[in-house]
């Protein structure tokens, strides 16, 4: 078949039958509405953007979060705790580039380090306070929020630069899911619907649809489904 015949011979998104498409181990409908929550979140939070700020956030990550989750993870399952607002950040963006991510937790702890599906703001609250009491347990001379330096403006590692310059650019993300309809649930269902399909066409026809952009609803998706590890 040519490119120009597969293309041609490729359905829309919403008429792909659920028995085609991949099936999902998490609940994706509720997890991308945590991740718009989490971006929202982001976006009103100024003082996070600081060069500062982010420098210290990605010391935090690197050198006291991803260690510490790595102690607590049990086999391939994540500890139900959640990270401050500034380590979540950059563990998220971080993840934004799962072949570096990977590579990254292979070669430090010897395994891919994945997150725990928190999806509710009960749940959330209860990680985030169990996740202060670890880590004041174990960390006692560190702040649980970060106190940033103003005086901290170098990176110290390529791990330091990569992701200072990826969560800098991220930082409006929100922006493109910022519509108040992006959170319903009709939509976001027929979104992961469409983004099966997505997934059903690229394992399908492979390099043919490498020129394919994915429409917004799709990205949302994309996104939340990457950063889930």
């Amino acid at each position: 078949m040519s490119a120009s015949e597969g293309i041609s011979s490729m359905r829309s998104l919403s008429e792909i039958s659920e028995e085609e498409t991949v099936r999902f181990s998490v609940d994706l409908v509720a997890a991308a509405r945590r991740n718009l929550g989490f971006l929202r979140l982001v976006a009103d939070s100024p003082w996070l953007h600081q060069q500062s700020t982010l420098l210290e956030a990605i010391r935090r990550y690197d050198q006291l979060w991803m260690p510490l989750i790595a102690d607590l993870t049990t086999g391939s399952k994540p500890p139900m705790i959640l990270p401050p607002l500034d380590v979540e950040w950059a563990w998220y963006c971080h993840t934004l580039q799962p072949a570096n991510y990977r590579a990254y937790c292979e070669s430090r702890f010897s395994k891919l380090i994945g997150k725990p599906a928190i999806f509710d703001e009960e749940n959330e609250e209860y990680a985030l306070d169990r996740c202060r009491e670890i880590w004041e347990s174990k960390f006692p001379s560190e702040h649980f929020e970060n106190e940033a330096d103003s005086n901290l403006e170098c990176c110290s590692s390529v791990l330091s630069e990569d992701l200072l310059d990826q969560m800098s650019k991220q930082r409006n993300l929100y922006r493109r899911f910022s519509e108040p309809y992006y959170s319903e649930m009709v939509y976001l269902v027929a979104a992961k619907q469409r983004y099966k399909g997505f997934i059903y066409m690229v394992h399908r026809f492979g390099d043919e649809c490498s020129c394919l952009v994915p429409t917004s609803d799709v990205l949302l998706m994309w996104l939340t489904h990457q950063v889930l590890v």
